[in-house]
C-alpha cells in the first residue's frame, strides 16, 4: 500500500466512522468510485474498529512513533534485489490461483514478471492484510442492535471477573469450607490410621500364626521319619547294604539283597501304610535300596542336581524334598504320579553314630497335609495364603489361584499350580503362561520372601493374578520355604474408603455451594469486565505451541471471523526485561512489510499486565517439517526458498534489524497457487537492532540467545555482537539443512557443539544426500557458513544476487511445487484444483 492509497483509506475510514453503523457501507461504496478492493479495505477496518477499546489502549501504550524511530529506517530503506534473466516459459506473466489463508478462506497471490524479484515476491500492496473477512453470513456489527457480546464464560482472559468471584467467595472459604475440610481431613487421617493399623496387625498375626503351624507340622513329620531311621531293624539293614556296596559287583548283590524287603516291611509297620515308599543312598549318591518291586534304580547314582541336598544330610541335617513334581532323577526310576511330592530325607547312622546313608520316605500324604494347613487358613481368614521356595515357585495350592485359573483370570491349568507356577508379575496380559512367568520379575512380596527376608507392605502392589494387594511374608530358614499372606487392597481399606468418600463428598458439596454463590454474586459485573478486556474480541480455538517467552493460541476474531495466531506472554515471564523483549518482537515485526515476514494485526496489554500480540495465522509446514516429510530437497527448490528468506531478512537488515534466531523451525512454507512455494519468516523474539538507541531495546544480554546449531561462531565469542553477517551464516545453515536433511552440527554436549562450530567444518552435504552437490551450490553454502566474517557474503543483497544467478540453472516451478504438496502436504491444498496427471516434470 503506497502513501496515496493509505491516505485515501484513512480519509474514508475517518469519515465513515462518524456515520451510524447501518449507513457506513452504502456511504463507502458511493465514495470509492467502483473500486471494490478499496471498499473491502475500509469496511475491514471499520468492522474491527472499537473506539472505546482504542481510547483505553492508547492511554496505556507507549508512543509508537518513538518505538519505530528506535527500530530505525522505514519502508523506503528496504533493499531491492535484482532479478536474474530467466529463460522464457509459458508460465511467465500474471497468474492467479486459490491459496490458503488464516481460517482456510481463499485468496489469490498475483505472480510477477521477471522484473520483480525473480517471480518469488510481491510488493506489500499486492498482499494487503485488509482482505474481505466477511460475507453474507457475517456477524452483526457492534452497535447495530443485531448482536450481543458473548457471555463471560466464553472469554478466555476475563481476569477481572475471576478476581470478583474470588473476592466474593473468599469469606465463604474462610468461614465454612476451610474449617470443615480441616476437621474432616484430621478425622479421616485418624480413622484411616487406626484402620490401617488394625489391618496390619491382622496380617502380621495371621502370617506369624501360619508360620508357627507350618513349622510345627514340618518338624513333626521330619522327627517321625528320623525315629524310623533309628529303628534297630532298619538301621541294621542299611549297615549291611552299605557293606555290600563296598564289595565286588555291588549292583547285582544289592538288587538281590533281602535287607531291602526287610526295610520295606519295617516302614510299612511303623507308618501303618502299605503304600509307603522309600529310597536309601550312600555317601557317593548310589541308590542302595528303594520301594520299586523290580529294583531297577538300585545301584545307579542320583543325578547331580539332587546330590546337593544329600550333602546336607551327610552333614547331619535333615531336609525336606519338595514340594516338587518328580522327574527321573535316577536311572531306572519312573515317577508314578504327576502330583507334587513332599518327603523328609534324614540321616541313618551306624552303631558308632557315624552317618552312613540317607533315607527318603514318602507315601504318607505329607504334601496333602501340608497343603491343608494353608487351605484351612485361607478359608477361615478370607485371605490368600501360600508358600514359595527359593526360586519363587508356589509350592502349595492356593485356593485363590485355583479359583482364578478356573475363571480364566490365570492362564494356567488349575491342577498345575503347585510346584509349577512362578509367583511373578503379569507385565503383558497375553503373556500369562508358565513359560513367560519364568522370565518376568517376581511380585514384590515373593521377591523378598524368596531371598530369606521377613516383612510386610501396606502400600498396594501387584499380585501374581494382576490384582492390587497388601501382604506379609515370613521365611523358614530351616526348611527353605516362605509363607505369604495377601489381601486385596480394596477389601482391606474398604472401611477407610467409605470414610474418605463421606468427607470428600461433604467438602465437594461445600465447595460447589461456595463457587455457585460467588458466581451468582459476580454475575452482574461479569459482562462489563469482559467488555473492558482487550482480548474479549477473540475466541480461543486451541493452543498451537509454547516457548520460553510465551504461549501461542489459534484464535478467531469474533466480529471478523478471521483466524489469527494469538501470542500471550507467559505468567512466569513478566519481569521488566521479559516485557521489553516481548514488546520488541511485536514492534519490530510490525515495522516489516515484506510479504515473507509474518504480519502483526494487534498488540497491547491488559490492566493486569498480560502482554499479547495478534499475528497472521500461517497455514503450512515449517522447513523442519518439510524435510521430515520428504528428506533432502532439490537444488532448485532450496534456492527458491532461500531467495524468499533473503527478501524477508534483507528488509529487516535494511531497517537495521537482525533476526538472530533463523532456523528451519522459524520459517513456514505454504502452498500458493500462483508461485508454488511461499516462505514466511516469523518469531522475531530475539531480534536486535544493529545500533540500539531506544528504550524498547534496552535489554541486557550476557548469555547466548538463539539455537546453538544455527548460530554463527562470532555469536559464541561475543554474545552481544550485532553483525548482519550472523544472519547470513544462519541462512547458510538452513541451506545446508535443506540440501542434506541434517543440521550442520549435532552434538548432545553443549561444549562439544560450541567446539565444533568454532573449529570444525560440517560433514559434506553429498555424504548425507548420497549424491554429489554442484560445486557452485556447495561454494554458496560454504561461503555463507564461513567462520571468517570477511569471507562470508557481506550483505543479504549480495547473497540474493548469488542465489539468483544459480536459479537460472536450477529452476523450480509452481508445477514442481504442486506435485510436492499433492504428495506430502495434500491437507494444505484446495480440493479439486489440481490433477497430478496433468503435470509433466
Amino acid at each position: 500500500m503506497d502513501a496515496d492509497r493509505y491516505a485515501r483509506v484513512r480519509d474514508l475510514f475517518l469519515a465513515a466512522d462518524e456515520l451510524p453503523p447501518d449507513q457506513q457501507e452504502a456511504w463507502v461504496r458511493s465514495n470509492c468510485g467502483g473500486d471494490d478492493s478499496l471498499v473491502q479495505e475500509v469496511m475491514s477496518l471499520l468492522a474491527e474498529h472499537d473506539i472505546d477499546s482504542a481510547r483505553a489502549e492508547g492511554e496505556r501504550s507507549i508512543d509508537l512513533s518513538q518505538s519505530l524511530a528506535a527500530a530505525g529506517g522505514d519502508a523506503e530503506s528496504t533493499p531491492s534485489f535484482p532479478a536474474p534473466s530467466l529463460p522464457p516459459s509459458d508460465d511467465q506473466g500474471t497468474k492467479r490461483g486459490p491459496a490458503k489463508v488464516a481460517g482456510g478462506k481463499p485468496k489469490t497471490r498475483t505472480g510477477s514478471s521477471d522484473t520483480d524479484r525473480g517471480q518469488i515476491t510481491r510488493v506489500g500492496a499486492q498482499r494487503t492484510q485488509a482482505v474481505p473477512r466477511y460475507g453474507s453470513g457475517r456477524r452483526t456489527k457492534r452497535g447495530s442492535g443485531g448482536g450481543t457480546m458473548p457471555p463471560p464464560n466464553t472469554v478466555l482472559w476475563v481476569h477481572q471477573t475471576r478476581k470478583a468471584r474470588r473476592r466474593n467467595s473468599w469469606w465463604l472459604l474462610l468461614a465454612l469450607i476451610i474449617p470443615t475440610c480441616l476437621v474432616g481431613w484430621l478425622t479421616y487421617r485418624n480413622v484411616a490410621s487406626l484402620l490401617r493399623k488394625e489391618v496390619q496387625n491382622d496380617l502380621e498375626g495371621l502370617a506369624d500364626g501360619l508360620l508357627r503351624s507350618s513349622a510345627r507340622f514340618l518338624d513333626n513329620r521330619v522327627q517321625l521319619v528320623e525315629s524310623w531311621a533309628r529303628a534297630e531293624e532298619v538301621r541294621e539293614c542299611v549297615v549291611k547294604l552299605v557293606g555290600i556296596a563296598r564289595g565286588d559287583d555291588p549292583v547285582d548283590s544289592l538288587r538281590s539283597a533281602p535287607e531291602i524287603d526287610t526295610i520295606m516291611q519295617q516302614l510299612q509297620y511303623l507308618s501303618g501304610r502299605d503304600d509307603i515308599k522309600f529310597v536309601v543312598w550312600d555317601r557317593t549318591g548310589m541308590t542302595l535300596a528303594s520301594w520299586l518291586p523290580d529294583r531297577a534304580d538300585v545301584g545307579n547314582p542320583i543325578v547331580q542336581d539332587q546330590a546337593n541336598g544329600l550333602a546336607k544330610v551327610f552333614r547331619g541335617q535333615s531336609i525336606i524334598y519338595g514340594p516338587e513334581r518328580m522327574v527321573e532323577s535316577t536311572e531306572g526310576f519312573v515317577p508314578e504320579t504327576d502330583r507334587p511330592v513332599m518327603a523328609p530325607i534324614v540321616p541313618v547312622r551306624d552303631d558308632n553314630g557315624k552317618i552312613i546313608a540317607a533315607l527318603l520316605v514318602r507315601g504318607f500324604e505329607m504334601f496333602d497335609d501340608f497343603n491343608q494347613v494353608f487351605s484351612e487358613t485361607a478359608r477361615v481368614s478370607g485371605t490368600d495364603v501360600y508358600a514359595v521356595n527359593r526360586d519363587g515357585i508356589m509350592v502349595s495350592e492356593s485356593p485363590y489361584a485355583v479359583a482364578a485359573a478356573r475363571r480364566g483370570d490365570l492362564k494356567v491349568d488349575p491342577d498345575e499350580i503347585s510346584a509349577v507356577m512362578r509367583v511373578s508379575e503379569i507385565l503383558r496380559a497375553d503373556d500369562d503362561d508358565p513359560f513367560s512367568r519364568m522370565v518376568e520379575p517376581l511380585t514384590y512380596a515373593a521377591a523378598r520372601a524368596s531371598k530369606g527376608r521377613t516383612g510386610m507392605r501396606m502400600t498396594p502392589y501387584e499380585s501374581y493374578a494382576g490384582h492390587h494387594v497388601i501382604g506379609a511374608w515370613r521365611w523358614m530358614p530351616r526348611w527353605q520355604l516362605a509363607i505369604l499372606v495377601e489381601e486385596p487392597a480394596d477389601k482391606a481399606f474398604a472401611a477407610a474408603g467409605i470414610v474418605r468418600f463421606g468427607f470428600l463428598s461433604l467438602g465437594g458439596l461445600l465447595t460447589v455451594a461456595a463457587l455457585v454463590t460467588a458466581s451468582l454474586i459476580a454475575r452482574r459485573s461479569a459482562l462489563n469486565e469482559a467488555v473492558l478486556h482487550p482480548l474479549s474480541r477473540y475466541e480461543i480455538l486451541g493452543e498451537l505451541g509454547s516457548g520460553g517467552m510465551g504461549v501461542v493460541y489459534r484464535a478467531r476474531h469474533r466480529q471478523l471471523g478471521r483466524d489469527t495466531a494469538l501470542k500471550v506472554l507467559r505468567g512466569d515471564r513478566r519481569s521488566r526485561e521479559d516485557q521489553q523483549r516481548f514488546d520488541r518482537e511485536a514492534r519490530l515485526a510490525a515495522t516489516l512489510s515484506s510479504p515473507h515476514c509474518v504480519k502483526i494485526y494487534d498488540y497491547g496489554s491488559s490492566p493486569d499486565g498480560e502482554a499479547y500480540c495478534v499475528m497472521e495465522f500461517l497455514e503450512g509446514l515449517t522447513l523442519y517439517e518439510v524435510v521430515a516429510r520428504s528428506g533432502h530437497q532439490t537444488f532448485g527448490r532450496t534456492l527458491f526458498i532461500l531467495r524468499q528468506i533473503c527478501d524477508a531478512i534483507g528488509e529487516a537488515h535494511g531497517k537495521g534489524l537482525l533476526h538472530r534466531d533463523l532456523k528451519p523451525q522459524n520459517v513456514i512454507l505454504s502452498h500458493d497457487a500462483a508461485v508454488g512455494d511461499w516462505a514466511v519468516v516469523f518469531d522475531f523474539g530475539l531480534a536486535k537492532p544493529v545500533d540500539p538507541t531506544g528504550d524498547v531495546f534496552n535489554t541486557s544480554e550476557t548469555i547466548w540467545s538463539g539455537t546453538p546449531m544455527y548460530m554463527a561462531p562470532e555469536r559464541f565469542r561475543s554474545p552481544e555482537s550485532a553483525d548482519p553477517r550472523s544472519d547470513i551464516y544462519a541462512i547458510g545453515c538452513i541451506a545446508y539443512f535443506l540440501l542434506s536433511a541434517h543440521p550442520p552440527y549435532a552434538e548432545c554436549d553443549p561444549e562439544s557443539m560450541f567446539a565444533l562450530i568454532l573449529n570444525e567444518k560440517p560433514i559434506r552435504m553429498s555424504t548425507h544426500r548420497g549424491e554429489s552437490v554442484p560445486p557452485e551450490l556447495r561454494e554458496l553454502v560454504e561461503r555463507s557458513m564461513s567462520k571468517s566474517l570477511e569471507r562470508r557474503f557481506q550483505s543479504v543483497s549480495e547473497l540474493a544476487e548469488a542465489i539468483d544467478r544459480l536459479r537460472v540453472f536450477y529452476p523450480w516451478t509452481s508445477e514442481n511445487a504442486d506435485v510436492w504438496w499433492q504428495v506430502h502436504g495434500a491437507e494444505f491444498l484446495d480440493g479439486g484444483n489440481f490433477r497430478p496427471d496433468q503435470i509433466d516434470l
